[in-house]
């Protein structure tokens, strides 16, 4: 970036004209022990009056624009007033550039929510930046900070995530993350805060480990968002369904609470399969395997994908969730194997605990008729 550009980005070299101010500042960036050798060497023996401004400009844009509490690059009043610290030696470029954007983001954000006491609210009494620093480090102000600070996290992570959503209907909320952003704003942005690995503070590399091998699945039930089971998170390829503090872990438990869900979840990846291979390229090369990924569901959760509320039975017939003996044929070979169970959904679990890798769509079930039975 030249000289030229800096200028006409910055947000305060086109308001400082008085040539004293500027005079100033080079003499006080001369002797600022603090300042980048880079820039210090960039603005040469005598420098320009463009080529001082602009490098002033740059220290408060950098140190006011990306603060822990928002852009707060566009209130006047911050940039005008370290310009006469900085001028008056009581501050240098380390002091702004390392904690001062910090410190003054704080102070506008409790300021702005009304969450600052009388005496800290006239920002002109403030005479140095270690007085602001001292009163949003007051313990009084130490919990609120916490929580705006979380709440521009999330926000940011808001606006970055990538994710495609395969079921949004009036109880529950699917979505398939495509990057860290997602699993943050998943684990902390609504409801019950979850401690999924893949969107905690060290996310990122956690996200990169499991989505390599396949695609997550981030679930959410709206009527019971603040309830710990509220929220889900699924990784087939690593046999992973879990509650939202990984208490409740597996097939039989996500069963129990939400039958027929899983088939929602299978028919949203699949008619969303163009979509998600298409955006999960830059995870994978050629982006994920749309229907391996169908089939891993399937074979780890076989309970879950077993169950249905959708499917329709004539009245009366309770026949795959009573008590029997179901005739189990391999659709390959014709084997067929009696087995004995309280429901279909045992038969399929009875299988996966001998054989775990097993596909259930390789079997055909028909349970025998009860005057047929030992």
């Amino acid at each position: 970036m030249n000289s030229q550009q800096s200028l006409i980005e910055a947000n305060v070299a086109d308001k400082i004209k008085d040539p004293k101010v500027i005079k100033q500042i080079t003499i006080a960036m001369r002797h600022d022990g603090t300042l980048p050798k880079h820039a210090v060497a960039k603005l040469g023996p005598r420098p320009s009056e463009q080529d001082t401004l602009a490098l002033w400009s740059a220290v408060l844009d950098k140190a006011l624009t990306n603060t822990q509490y928002g852009n707060i690059s566009q209130d006047g009043k911050f940039d005008d007033w370290l310009t006469r610290l900085y001028i008056n030696g009581i501050v240098d470029y380390e002091d702004i550039d390392g904690e001062g954007g910090d410190a003054l983001g704080a102070w506008k954000a409790l300021s702005l929510r009304g969450k600052l006491k009388p005496e800290h609210q006239d920002f002109n009494k403030f005479r140095s930046l270690k007085q602001i620093q001292s009163i949003v480090q007051n313990r009084d102000y130490r919990d609120e900070l916490r929580k705006i600070q979380d709440a521009e996290v999330i926000e940011k992570h808001k606006r970055d995530k990538q994710e495609i959503s395969i079921l949004d209907d009036d109880r529950f909320l699917a979505v398939v993350p495509l990057n860290y952003g997602s699993c943050y704003t998943f684990n902390n942005a609504h409801g019950f805060n979850a401690s999924f690995c893949t969107g905690s503070s060290s996310g990122h590399s956690w996200f990169n480990r499991y989505a390599d091998d396949g695609p997550l699945v981030s679930i959410f039930d709206k009527q019971n968002g603040d309830d710990v089971n509220g929220k889900w998170q699924m990784h087939a390829p690593t046999n992973q369904l879990n509650n939202g503090n990984q208490q409740v872990r597996g097939d039989k438990e996500f069963n129990d609470r939400f039958p027929g869900l899983m088939k929602k979840i299978v028919a949203g990846l699949e008619s969303n399969a163009e979509a998600i291979n298409k955006g999960s390229g830059h995870i994978v090369k050629g982006g994920y395997d749309m229907a391996k990924a169908v089939s891993d569901i399937k074979t780890k959760f076989p309970l879950s994908y077993a169950s249905g509320e959708e499917e329709v039975k004539p009245e009366g017939d309770d026949s795959d969730d009573t008590p029997g003996t179901w005739l189990v044929t391999h659709t390959t070979t014709g084997r067929t194997a009696r087995v004995h169970a309280d429901n279909i959904a045992h038969v399929h679990q009875q299988l996966l605990q001998r054989h775990p890798n097993l596909n259930m769509d390789d079997f055909t079930f028909e349970k025998e008729p009860a005057n047929e039975q030992p």
